[in-house]
């Protein structure tokens, strides 16, 4: 007891003269920034050693390094590394992974869990903050175990945090320190982690000019294991959506396209229909002006009509590749602002392989004023109809003819190929970089032959011939050589057949049948394959059911698939995903039985993002070189098997096939083609026309 008064009265002093001296420096800033929720050196949100009750910011990925030693094990390894990342998927729960390497101790990934109850006490300052979290959660080997709750109370620049943990390798008690802001990027910190008092500080660089990435670096010290002796760290920040904003607004598409043009505070004027007499000929000459420049602008299979006061437009876009929600506002805006007088409404048609998908109706005068003044989102969003079922244009007169059909319209896409493998019994880290050309050409109505190259690039040593990952590297080779048709057959439901070499030699089909009732929310799929191995002629079929339900306000869904995987394994897979903008992040959980009767459980991680422009090239001469809208990184770990062991598979586990000419990417915008989410992004629509408009 009289340690801990002794210890308690040096740490309050130290405590007391560094704010004494922190606040004679600092500026005196009557409104200081909110805090930086910063990574700690253990990878939770935090302060050096201990928690805070804060987490990650909401669409914001967190990464720091650290070459902080344990001090369980300062004595057995000469020197530790450390990697830290962090995934802030709501504003009420981080999840993150460490990995570290201790030259004689061990080598571990695990997994960091903190849930706080900061969104409900956001309207109440004065109210603390409280979280529950747990490093070290599961996995075959625990090293950094433990389990704590934590307060955390904001008095104009200092936060203070304390809590309790049940280790039993770290924080096994109680624990509390500060966090101070002497600016608004340098923090000096102090705490006691329950075995040592650590002080430090920690710098947070704002955002480059264009570049949505800001840098932190910390120094840190414990005042009881030689002092003066920093561990160091650095880290970044960025959001999911990579846009350029401070850290605190995380706005939506709607608030940017506002901001991008002044809106005015007026009623918009009142437009009066006259209802001229119109020469036929003008009107003519009108829509097919608007049709040319639909087809100058890079649209295919354009077609331009009138149906009463309705102006109809029809389209199928190949050039703005990372969301269909940017093509929609740019045609929308060319054909508010071309289209004649006398049209009361607008329709717009949008189209897949010369499929029509949806079509969107709307009050011409209404989206002419929400494009140009940001004026009536509300009761353009009440009035817009989406249709994704009876789209007839039986009763359309158009202008024109097809000479821009997109039949041979073939597109060269160029995506890096990335397999990791981290923190396994052969190194801390070790890639096989690829490049996987791939080629896409229309045919007829729904039609299109497909191939991909895997084209190795560069690897590291474990996967040299000899070497333990060296099954892994493949010669160069063709991946795929395939033909598919797809249909609508019925409104809600669409099919997509596919035949050719599937695989490397393997040869069979590939298909899948999507039902989406109602506005999207709900959706299932199946999917069936079979193919055979060309040399050992093996034959292999997966049979795949999932239900996804999609929450719009949030861009988020939750997915469910059971049945027999690509590897054969047979089990489920459960997958939540959310979108920023154009990238998801996922986390999943498997647990499937192979071939062989081992039962795998797996968890992971997976970032998905575009690697091409939001605008790609308009086709020449019907080619087009552009890159992938959608590149994923993944990253699993798989949890204790059958035979007690925490092992790599010799297969990769719970795949379902998802090609560039699958109904999810191809046709349904990533999932996204429903109408919770066009609703919810207008202004998507807005700011592309803005960006785009000439």
């Amino acid at each position: 007891m009289q340690l801990s008064l002794l210890w308690a009265k040096h740490f309050l002093q130290r405590l007391l003269c560094t704010v004494a001296f922190v606040s004679l420096c600092a500026h005196a800033e009557a409104s200081p920034q909110p805090f930086h929720n910063a990574l700690s050196l253990q990878g939770y949100t935090g302060i050096l050693n201990t928690p805070s009750a804060h987490v990650t910011d909401e669409g914001w990925l967190y990464a720091l390094y650290t070459n902080q030693e344990e001090d369980r094990w300062r004595q057995k390894t000469p020197h530790q590394d450390n990697y830290l990342v962090s995934v802030g998927m709501f504003n009420f729960i981080e999840l993150g992974g460490r990995l570290f390497e201790a030259p004689g101790v061990g080598r571990d990934l695990s997994a960091n869990l903190k849930i706080t109850t900061a969104p409900l006490s956001k309207k109440y300052p004065l109210m603390p903050v409280i979280a529950v979290g747990a490093q070290d959660a599961n996995g075959g080997a625990q090293f950094l175990q433990t389990k704590y709750v934590v307060v955390s109370e904001d008095i104009w620049r200092l936060r203070l945090s304390a809590g309790y943990g049940n280790g039993p390798d770290r924080m096994d008690g109680l624990f509390a320190g500060g966090e101070f802001k002497a600016h608004d990027w340098v923090y000096l910190l102090g705490e006691y982690d329950t075995k040592e008092t650590n002080v430090g500080v920690r710098m947070v660089l704002p955002q480059f000019w264009q570049v949505p990435i800001s840098f932190t670096a910390t120094a840190k010290t414990s005042l009881d294991y030689k002092p003066g002796n920093f561990d160091i760290a650095v880290g970044m920040s960025m959001p999911l959506d990579f846009r350029v904003r401070k850290q605190e607004q995380l706005k939506r598409p709607e608030e940017r396209a506002a901001s991008m043009e002044p809106s005015s505070a007026s009623p918009a004027p009142a437009v009066v229909n006259l209802e001229p007499a119109v020469n036929p000929e003008v009107r003519t000459s009108s829509l097919s002006a608007l049709r040319e420049n639909l087809i100058r602008e890079g649209f295919l299979n354009v077609k331009v009509g009138s149906q009463d006061k309705m102006l109809v437009v029809e389209y199928e876009n190949s050039i703005f590749n990372q969301n269909e929600l940017d093509a929609l506002g740019v045609v929308a805006g060319i054909s508010c602002m071309a289209a004649p007088e006398e049209f009361i409404t607008l329709r717009i048609v949008t189209k897949k392989r010369n499929i029509k998908m949806m079509s969107m109706t709307v009050p011409l005068n209404g989206f002419r004023s929400y494009l140009e003044r940001s004026v009536g989102h509300q009761e353009l969003k009440d009035r817009l109809i989406l249709d994704f079922n009876k789209i007839d244009d039986n009763n359309v007169r158009f202008v024109g003819g097809d000479d821009n059909s997109g039949m041979f319209n073939t597109s060269l896409m160029l995506a890096p190929g990335l397999k990791t493998f981290i923190g396994t019994d052969f190194g801390v880290f070790d890639y096989l970089l690829s490049l996987k050309p791939e080629l896409t050409t229309q045919l007829w109505k729904g039609a299109a032959i497909n191939a991909r190259w895997d084209i190795p690039l560069s690897w590291s040593d474990s996967l040299e011939d000899g070497e333990p990952f060296r099954n892994d590297r493949k010669p160069a080779q063709m991946e795929r050589l395939m033909l598919f048709q797809a249909v609508k057959p019925l409104p809600s439901i669409m099919l997509n057949f596919g035949a050719g070499m599937v695989a490397n030699k393997q040869y069979g089909m590939l298909n899948e049948a999507v039902w989406s009732p109602g506005d999207g929310s709900h959706q299932f799929r199946v999917v069936q394959g079979l193919n055979e191995d060309d040399v050992t002629k093996r034959r292999a079929d997966l049979l795949l059911g999932s239900y996804r339900y999609y929450y719009g306000p949030l861009d988020i869904s939750l997915e469910g698939t059971v049945g027999k995987f690509l590897s054969e394994d047979v089990g489920g897979k459960l997958e939540l995903k959310r979108f920023w903008e154009d990238t998801s992040v996922s986390f999943y959980y498997k647990d499937t039985k192979g071939a062989d009767d081992i039962k795998w459980q797996a968890v992971g991680i997976q970032f998905s993002f575009p690697l091409t422009p939001r605008r790609d090239m308009k086709p020449v001469a019907k080619l087009q070189l552009r890159g992938t809208e959608l590149w994923s990184y993944t990253h699993e770990t798989t949890l204790i098997d059958n035979n007690g062991a925490n092992t790599l598979p010799s297969y990769a586990l719970a795949v379902t096939p998802q090609p560039s000419t699958s109904l999810y990417r191809s046709f349904l915008n990533q999932d996204r083609l429903n109408e919770s989410y066009i609703k919810n992004h207008l202004g998507r629509l807005r700011e592309a026309w803005l960006k785009y408009k000439k």
